[in-house]
């Protein structure tokens, strides 16, 4: 039988996304009231321009709005970033059972090594989740060693587990 669990989160807003929020809206109200200039004293047909402008702005404000969606089928943990509700771009897909380190985010020690770092970290959009933030450590054919933060849920956990290695299935519970 196949086995499989997904879900979806909210990333969590940082100060590094309100700050590409504020220079967004700042960039269009300066090329806004720019070209407006123009086509008042050089082109009038140039009053497209602003609302080419506009228009890329409402877009690039939604690719800003982001979203991970967990997914694990049969052993194998997929994460895909969704920007803006419509782009889907794959972020990580890993085999359960390569995990060399998982559990709770504030149990992990540091580790010596440098790791390439995964943040998918956000707030379910289920109502009733409660999840804490996990890390996993594996190695990644192309980026070497690397660690994941995420909020898996309950039933998320549960189709994870019976595919983690041995020694690491007893530490988690």
């Amino acid at each position: 039988m196949d086995q499989f669990a997904e879900q979806l989160v909210k990333k969590t807003n940082t100060t590094q996304d309100d700050v590409k929020k504020i220079a967004l809206i700042a960039a269009t109200v300066l090329l806004t009231l720019g070209t407006l200039f123009i086509t008042f004293t050089i082109a009038p047909i140039a009053v497209v321009l602003p609302i080419g402008i506009i228009y890329f702005a409402i877009y690039l404000f939604k690719l800003l709005k982001v979203e991970y969606e967990y997914s694990c089928t049969n052993g194998t943990l997929d994460i895909d970033k969704i920007l803006g509700q419509t782009k889907r771009v794959e972020m990580l897909s890993i085999q359960v059972s390569a995990f060399t380190a998982y559990g709770k985010a504030g149990e992990c020690a540091e580790s010596d090594e440098e790791l390439t770092t995964y943040s998918a970290v956000g707030e379910s959009l289920m109502s009733d989740d409660t999840a804490e933030t996990y890390y996993v450590e594996f190695d990644h054919p192309e980026n070497g060693k690397c660690c994941l933060y995420f909020n898996p849920n309950e039933r998320m956990r549960e189709a994870i587990e019976p595919f983690l290695p041995r020694t690491l299935r007893t530490r988690s519970r």
